[in-house]
């Protein structure tokens, strides 16, 4: 129930993901843009390492208190904290960088701060809609925030074609999710079911620390070759490719809101055995995955990325293939970690994700080859094993 439309909406804001880029880089021309690829990574990694774990704890805290958002109180102060670390970190990065990657336009410590705001407003707004298992409000918000970006995006090619135009858009567009009225009331539960207890405090930093660690496996390469002595060619390529490889990753974050709530369900009622059964599923799932993405990868990623970006951009087969394993495992990971979430025990992501961390960087260290080559492997051996680690942690009930 709402899983198809959460599918389609997520299929939509890729698109005009993409549609935002063509305007603004064909209105702005590659030197202008620069600076909205910045704050846009930016943006990306407060999401994701910060708020998305916001996003998690006030559904899983939802579904437990069956949608009373009285609930939530003890959760409101952890909350509020990482909240304002996101806009402080997001306002601090872009004010003491403004000159080596805005152009000098102190206008963008604004644009950082409306950005910061906005899409901490979406993580709550969205953990309520998955919380109360409003699915089809929760696709309505996906899809409305990519449809305001993109008509954002129109007009400021129009009335204002200026980086900091650009950026305005996109500190705008994640408003439009307040329209799905996230906030409105409803009649307080009869009964409400066993909470698992965690400190909010305690769920929060774990799971910061966990996905700090991930993000950092999926998305901190390009740095990683760069201080391996890797050539700039060598940076574009390993970021062209893995960016290209990890889009069902990107966009499989949008589906971790319908398999939350359920998990949560079954942590609640105790049925750990059915959790157990879902974690072998996708730990199998993931090494299947890992060797169709791999062999997949290595027949026709080159091919696919010298169609796309041109010949220079094209890796070897060899990249191409670790690139894809990689992603097959991490992505059965992505949904394996929502068992952690569910049972409030997101200490064992981030031991989980330490311990992918140690085994990617013995990997780059030990193995012997070009830098691409180095990171690639370790790209694909810390998602491997979080895989495993995490497939073993839920089995072994540490994590009940």
């Amino acid at each position: 129930m709402g899983t198809t439309a959460i599918v389609v909406a997520t299929a939509w804001s890729a698109v005009t993901v993409y549609v935002f880029e063509v305007i603004a880089g064909r209105t702005l021309g590659a030197d202008d843009f620069a600076p909205i690829g910045v704050i846009w990574t930016v943006g990306f990694l407060g999401f994701t390492v910060l708020l998305i774990p916001v996003e998690q704890l006030i559904t899983r805290q939802l579904v437990l208190a069956q949608g009373d958002h009285r609930h939530l109180g003890s959760s409101l102060r952890p909350v509020g904290l990482v909240i304002v670390a996101v806009i402080a970190g997001t306002v601090g990065f872009v004010a003491l960088t403004v000159e080596r990657f805005f152009a000098g336009a102190t206008a963008f410590v604004a644009v950082a701060l409306g950005l910061a705001v906005a899409r901490s407003i979406v993580a709550v707004v969205r953990g309520f809609l998955a919380g109360r298992r409003r699915f089809h409000a929760y696709a309505a918000a996906i899809a409305l925030e990519a449809t305001a970006l993109v008509a954002l995006g129109g007009l400021a090619a129009i009335l204002r074609p200026t980086a900091v135009g650009f950026g305005v858009a996109m500190a705008l567009a994640p408003l439009a999710t307040l329209a799905t009225m996230p906030f409105r009331r409803r009649p307080p539960a009869q009964e409400v079911g066993t909470v698992i207890q965690v400190g909010a405090a305690t769920f929060l930093g774990w799971f910061v620390l966990a996905n700090a660690g991930s993000q950092f496996i999926l998305a901190g390469g390009p740095i990683v070759v760069g201080l391996l002595g890797g050539s700039a060619a060598a940076i574009s390529i390993y970021f062209i490719t893995f960016t290209l490889f990890r889009g069902p990753m990107t966009s499989s974050y949008n589906l971790l809101a319908r398999v939350l709530p359920d998990f949560t369900e079954m942590a609640r009622s105790g049925a750990n055995d059915r959790l157990d059964r879902w974690a072998i599923l996708l730990g199998v799932g993931g090494a299947v995955l890992a060797v169709v993405f791999a062999v997949s990868a290595a027949i026709l990623g080159p091919w696919v990325i010298e169609v796309l970006y041109g010949a220079e951009f094209a890796p070897t087969r060899l990249v191409a293939a670790l690139g894809a394993a990689g992603v097959g495992a991490g992505l059965a990971g992505l949904f394996t970690a929502q068992i952690f979430v569910a049972r409030g025990a997101t200490r064992w992501l981030a031991l989980a994700w330490g311990a992918a961390l140690v085994a990617a960087g013995l990997a780059v260290w030990l193995i012997a080859g070009e830098p691409i080559v180095r990171v690639a492997a370790g790209f694909v051996v810390g998602e491997v094993t979080a895989l495993a680690a995490l497939t073993a942690f839920a089995v072994a009930g540490t994590s009940r």
